[in-house]
């Protein structure tokens, strides 16, 4: 199989399907657009100075083709495509292997040209003009603060908050396991399992462990992109980090 990218569930490729006949979905005249914003400052019988004052969004307009002769359903790819347009969904864009630039994208425009169809209406082929545009992932600047536990001092006796033979400390330890146990036996009820990260860990080879393919990263990631109790949150799907719990959904 030849693979050629992706983007969320839609997956570029050319490969040789059954009686071997080739079942390809791809796209062509890819037009990637970088530029930035300058200011002149002009200068008295000198060439003006000039400033680089911004970056602008890099822009990536081709033209996806979804034909029925290779295998695929042009119609069933061309709502999955406006889907991810409305719902503004952002995705890493992979092209020939390699992620575009480092920020996630949004498809801004669709200009989708039918190509054929059947004499019962079956849509056959489509062009889609897809543009897509950068979407910068919003760093959070919140911190964990660190809660220090003081140990509370009886004036009376002395003692700390557990007792002499320890008692009060070891039902302490047994209610954090019995807590622990009971999270993650409740997670599989829920349909998914906890996952402490590793060093070394990404997304990408997660979903590559769970279900064999790297594109199904999102998964995992919009299982943990809201803020739950017991688990880290996952802001930047680029950034997940040792000793973090996750869940890993069935």
């Amino acid at each position: 199989m030849g693979k050629v990218g992706h983007f969320g569930k839609i997956k570029f490729y050319a490969k040789t399907g059954k009686k071997g006949r080739p079942k390809m979905q791809s796209f062509g005249e890819m037009t990637w657009n970088t530029s930035i914003n300058i200011s002149e400052h002009k200068r008295s019988g000198k060439k003006p100075l000039v400033e680089v004052t911004s970056k602008n969004l890099d822009e990536i307009s081709m033209t996806i083709y979804f034909l029925a002769e290779y295998g695929v359903k042009p119609w069933k790819m061309l709502l999955k495509l406006r889907s991810y347009n409305l719902g503004a969904e952002v995705y890493p864009l992979y092209i020939g292997g390699r992620r575009v630039g480092s920020s996630g994208f949004i498809i801004t425009d669709i200009s989708n040209d039918m190509k054929a169809f059947y004499k019962n209406g079956k849509l056959t082929g489509v062009a889609a003009n897809v543009t897509f545009k950068e979407y910068p992932y919003v760093k959070n600047k919140n911190k964990k603060k660190k809660i220090v536990k003081s140990k509370k001092k009886n004036s009376k006796n002395g003692q700390g908050s557990g007792s002499k033979n320890g008692n009060t400390t070891q039902s302490s330890n047994a209610q954090g396991k019995g807590t622990e146990n009971s999270s993650h036996s409740n997670g599989i009820n829920k349909g998914f399992q906890v996952y402490v990260v590793k060093k070394g860990d990404t997304l990408w080879d997660l979903a590559v462990k769970y279900y064999g393919s790297g594109s199904k990263y999102v998964k995992i990631y919009n299982a943990n992109k809201a803020s739950t109790e017991g688990f880290d949150t996952i802001k930047n799907p680029d950034k997940i980090y040792p000793g973090w719990r996750i869940k890993i959904p069935s």
